[in-house]
């Protein structure tokens, strides 16, 4: 049996700030976190987001109408008790990045690859001082321990609030390179939302629209653009 949805419980939402950065408060109650810790937020701007999330709520509460609170929340009670393995994991994505990995049968399709993810891997070589290396087919190759270890190293200098944003961007595009390039502003979400579903859209362009596909696509369309205006609204 699926659980009820909790009932909107409160008359008043604000926020304040405090020491600790800006809490969010339900008839002057503090909000926290499912773990129990009270919540805060970093920045004003995001503290914002999230109050007008929680008072846009009407007669039940809809968790995945609030998704600035829930990046925020991942940071506290699942990013910050576990940030090595959080770091590792973004990283691997990196040593089998999607972008260095083009197509073997499909020459149309491989050209459109390189014309659209190699520039991605220019700017990770020219900014962030990696370079990968490309193989062709889905067997997975290796990455010079430089590079993977580099990489690393840019994961690293993210705080844990931004760390909850990135790994949206790295999972659901499949690419560290994409997910790094969309938290630095490199290119427009959508256009590497695109990049990150190139090879879906290719397939789509080829046979057709998939209801079912196409749905996936959008969710994941979706996800890209929240967490990239979550950390745009932690810089602010």
């Amino acid at each position: 049996m699926s659980t009820p949805a909790a009932k909107r419980f409160w008359t008043t939402t604000s926020m304040k700030a405090d020491d600790g950065g800006f809490a969010v408060t339900l008839d002057g109650r503090d909000v926290k976190t499912p773990n129990g810790t009270v919540f805060r937020a970093p920045t004003e701007p995001l503290a914002v987001a999230i109050r007008d999330e929680w008072d846009a709520q009407v007669e039940v509460i809809n968790p995945d109408a609030m998704p600035m609170f829930k990046f925020t929340v991942t940071a506290v009670d699942r990013v910050t008790p576990q940030r090595d393995a959080v770091v590792d994991e973004l990283a691997n994505y990196g040593a089998n990045d999607l972008l260095c990995y083009r197509e073997g049968g499909d020459q149309q399709l491989a050209n459109h690859q390189d014309e659209t993810w190699q520039p991605y891997l220019s700017w990770a070589e020219a900014t962030l001082d990696v370079r990968l290396s490309c193989f062709v087919g889905i067997m997975p190759g290796e990455q010079s321990p430089e590079a993977k270890q580099a990489l690393r190293g840019h994961v690293d200098r993210y705080s844990d609030f931004e760390l909850s944003g990135l790994h949206s961007l790295v999972t659901v595009s499949g690419s560290l390179i994409l997910g790094l390039a969309a938290a630095q502003n490199h290119q427009p979400i959508d256009a590497i939302t695109k990049a990150a579903q190139l090879d879906e859209l290719w397939q789509q362009e080829k046979w057709g629209y998939d209801d079912e596909a196409g749905a996936r696509l959008k969710a994941h369309h979706t996800l890209m653009t929240e967490a990239h205006r979550y950390l745009s609204l932690l810089k602010t």
